[in-house]
């Protein structure tokens, strides 16, 4: 399977890209994750120019940026009809080889959002 995915591994924000398993495109923050109150934000700067295409991926925290990687292809459509969209866990397959299901965040989320602008772009 395939998906993407953000978790807290060795006190580090790590943020994946599985493109069905064959490619795997990580964003593994520079900084620890501080105590206390924090804000991981994600940022997916599509290409442009149709499905499918590349981007870039930022990692910030605090507002300060902590890693980016560029992403090669993104998929089609959509990663699986029977796969889950989880927040705090994975219940389904481990989106990332770094480590098992369920991999539950024991932490305190105060806010979840996730927010972008549609492609306006014809299939290339």
């Amino acid at each position: 399977m395939g998906g993407y995915t953000l978790f807290v591994k060795n006190g580090k924000p790590t943020y994946e890209y599985n493109w069905f398993g064959q490619t795997r495109y990580r964003v593994t923050s520079s900084e620890q994750l501080p105590q206390g109150k924090s804000t991981i934000r994600v940022e997916f700067k599509y290409d442009g120019g149709g499905l499918a295409k590349g981007c870039t991926v930022s990692m910030f925290l605090n507002d300060k940026k902590v890693g980016e990687e560029r992403v090669d292809k993104t998929i089609f459509v959509r990663f699986s009809a029977d796969e889950t969209f989880d927040i705090g866990l994975d219940t389904g397959s481990p989106v990332s080889n770094l480590y098992p299901s369920p991999f539950k965040f024991n932490g305190r989320r105060r806010c979840f959002r996730t927010a972008g602008s549609p492609e306006t772009s014809t299939a290339s």
